[in-house]
């Protein structure tokens, strides 16, 4: 299972919670154990400030040594500034002061996995957007809604709150072990300002803490299970929509053999899958089966696509994972064995079935998708087509194809006529997988978010 943005942060605050509790309950049983504790403590603020800064809204965040713009919206109200002024009221964290500790590197305590988890929490919403915010996933607009980010805020500034409050119960440890107070005052100074600007950090950001947020962000990372065909099958098709939405969404890499390689992966899987279920692809018919058209309909826009020229090479990850589908599918129905009907009687069977189905419907959204990159491409002056292959009607419409075909020319830039064929193709391919939903960035449920109230004043009272 995938973890989610909120199972990360959510398991980092009952650390946080574990670390407090245990600094309450036992103390210290040395100078040395108090000292690497601070500096664990020091390094949890750090890991704190480093997510909280990443969700702020970066221009504000620059801006926050600046004055107030009037009294309408004085920096209080503002919660990026605050934020910003927060963290920047800490001091250096990262590279301290040298009466700060830093702790050995074998020393064990919840606050160091907490750090582990807030780092792992940015480190996986930033795999959704590039160094300058462009997107890199279906999830990446939500990952850039700043009220988003503003309501993700809301559970960090109750960490945050959190964890300051518990300088004094590490203060009371210390002195339990016998530490000077002049030590305990330099590992932790007063704080009542950012304590302040905490509490009024999680005001502003409770406002926008609505709905599940940043919560069901999962990694966008897809890795591939191994060992089982079924599985990995549905594994390296969800890699591949991921990577067809990546090439719609961004800068195509300019190469047309990409379309043309998921053009065949489409007919080659309506076909095994059809003749999973006992159909004959090979016998001609008026009125197909539906699987039968659809691997018809990849397969002319395989061989439409197969005249262009283009100058940007083949995508050698996605070309990659089409030659494992298509052995894949291969080695679950071969089509050299005759067209018998999977009999559904058993739980593998059915396994095997909802897989095939789960790749066509995943290749005909991709087809969609590859739409909008062949438009693309049409657009950018690159598709060229050679004149051999122009025929009449191609030629009496486009003057310079003419021209071209007589002046010897080996290729021309592809005419409008030939690229409404392509079009007309994906068109026809769109019609047979008409019944398919378009694709929706998957969602999965965080399962260990806790709300922002993990500091529960009831198990403190009485306490140092």
């Amino acid at each position: 299972m995938r973890a989610t943005y909120g199972d990360l942060v959510g398991r980092a605050g009952v650390d946080i919670h574990t670390g407090l509790l245990q600094v309450m309950r036992r103390g210290f049983h040395d100078p040395t154990q108090a000292q690497n504790t601070v500096g664990t403590y020091y390094d949890l603020l750090a890991a704190l400030r480093n997510h909280a800064w990443w969700l702020l809204d970066p221009a504000k965040a620059r801006s926050a040594d600046l004055p107030p713009q009037g009294r309408g919206r004085p920096d209080h109200d503002d919660l990026d500034r605050v934020a910003a002024n927060l963290f920047a009221s800490l001091g250096p964290l990262t590279q301290r002061p040298v009466q700060m500790p830093y702790p050995e590197p074998t020393f064990d305590h919840p606050w160091r996995d907490a750090a582990d988890k807030l780092g792992a929490a940015t480190d996986l919403l930033a795999t959704h957007v590039g160094p300058r915010y462009e997107p890199r996933s279906e999830q990446a607009a939500l990952v850039l809604d700043l009220e988003q980010r503003h309501g993700a805020l809301a559970f960090i500034a109750a960490l945050t709150d959190l964890t300051l409050n518990a300088d004094s119960a590490i203060g009371a440890a210390c002195r339990h072990r016998d530490i000077p107070w002049e030590q305990v005052n330099q590992w932790l100074p007063d704080r009542s300002t950012t304590k302040a600007l905490t509490h009024r950090m999680h005001q502003l950001a409770s406002q926008h803490d609505q709905g599940r947020g940043l919560r069901d962000v999962t990694t966008n990372i897809y890795p591939v299970r191994e060992g089982d065909p079924v599985v990995e099958l549905g594994d390296r098709m969800l890699r591949l929509r991921h990577a067809a939405w990546q090439l719609a969404a961004a800068t195509p890499d300019y190469s047309v053999v990409t379309l043309h390689d998921l053009a065949g992966l489409g007919m080659a899987a309506h076909m095994h899958t059809a003749h999973a279920h006992g159909i004959d692809y090979r016998e001609p018919s008026t009125s197909p089966n539906r699987l039968v058209a659809t691997a018809r309909a990849f397969q002319r826009l395989m061989v439409d696509l197969d005249d262009y020229l283009a100058p940007g090479p083949p995508n050698p990850a996605i070309r990659v994972d089409i030659l494992a589908v298509r052995q894949i599918v291969a080695e679950i129905v071969p089509l050299h064995r005759p067209a018998r009907a999977l009999t559904i009687s058993d739980p593998q069977t059915r396994n095997t079935l909802e897989a095939l189905h789960g790749t066509c419907e995943a290749l005909g959204q991709i087809a969609h998708m590859n739409q909008t990159v062949f438009a693309t491409l049409s657009r950018s002056e690159l598709l060229h087509v050679p004149t051999r292959l122009l025929d009449g009607e191609t030629l009496s419409e486009d003057p310079i194809a003419t021209a071209a075909k007589l002046t010897g020319a080996r290729r021309i830039l592809a005419p409008m006529a030939r690229v409404r064929e392509t079009v007309q193709r994906y068109e026809a391919v769109d019609a047979a997988t008409g019944h398919i939903a378009p694709y929706v960035a998957p969602v999965a449920r965080a399962t260990a978010y806790e709300p922002p109230a993990l500091y529960r004043p009831a198990e403190f009272e009485g306490r140092p």
